[in-house]
């Protein structure tokens, strides 16, 4: 996984809490994949010369047909398996990532882009997110010690910083 800007890493933030359910739905297209793919069959070609009957599906142009069929299932599979791997990479990068932070700076990052972790709240408060001044006062800052936009400017610093986490940084292994 290569480092990601700012503006990615908001975007992922923004995401975090529905990519378990989209692999799930990934997994679901593999698994339908997975029955089409089954329907298909393929019979040896009849090399006997005999005929075989109207319907048969024993010539060269229908066996074709159906392995086209087969390949472009096995072609969307591998394709969900991809995507399943790239959104657990980046759930992963982001969890630990965001433990690299204080408590009040992930807050922050909470309110201003990831919401609730419920989808059915978080559906309601992307309609209606916090401003930054509400943000700031969340975190614990009273109007005297912060304006609206410190909040925004913190928030922009932690995008910063997380952007110049390598995964490296992020995953040391030693500390596993």
């Amino acid at each position: 996984m290569e480092p990601m800007t700012p503006e990615q890493i908001k975007r992922l933030l923004q995401r975090y809490y529905d990519i378990p359910q989209m692999i799930d739905e990934e997994w679901a297209t593999i698994r339908h994949c997975q029955e089409e793919r089954g329907k298909f069959s393929l019979q040896s070609p009849n090399l006997s010369g005999m005929p075989t009957g109207k319907g048969s599906t024993s010539d060269q142009t229908a066996n074709t047909a159906m392995r086209d069929n087969c390949t472009y299932f096995d072609r969307q599979i591998i394709s969900c398996q991809k995507r399943i791997v790239r959104l657990q990479e980046q759930r992963d990068w982001c969890r630990v990532a965001l433990e690299t932070l204080g408590r009040a700076e992930r807050r922050i990052l909470e309110l201003a882009y990831m919401g609730p972790k419920d989808r059915r709240q978080r559906e309601k408060w992307s309609g209606r997110r916090p401003t930054w001044k509400e943000i700031c006062a969340e975190v614990g800052f009273s109007d005297a010690e912060c304006d609206g936009g410190w909040a925004r400017k913190k928030a922009s610093a932690l995008l910063k910083e997380l952007s110049e986490l390598s995964p490296q940084e992020v995953f040391n292994w030693e500390a596993f």
